[in-house]
């Protein structure tokens, strides 16, 4: 690897031309953008199931398979999309 004076005087031999030529060669840094839509939609869903997702201990069950369906049924409705 060069240290930097040898790159400096390198760049001081240069010609306006081959200066032109190397700035057509160097390409520009883009500015990259981040697509967020779908990362904003799945955690609104998280948000609103877990918003609508009843505690076991604040509900009166018979049994854990009834609280277990009716949990299912919420999570069907929300992936759905019923609620967005």
């Amino acid at each position: 690897m060069s240290s930097s004076n040898d790159i400096e005087s390198l760049i001081g031999e240069l010609s306006p031309e081959q200066i032109k030529a190397l700035m057509k060669e160097i390409k520009k840094p883009k500015i990259r953008t981040i697509d967020t839509s779908y990362a904003s939609r799945r955690m609104e869903i998280t948000r609103l199931y877990f918003s609508a997702e009843p505690s076991p201990h604040t509900v009166d069950y018979d049994s854990w398979e009834e609280y277990d369906a009716h949990r299912d049924c919420i999570r069907e409705q929300v992936l759905s999309g019923v609620d967005l």
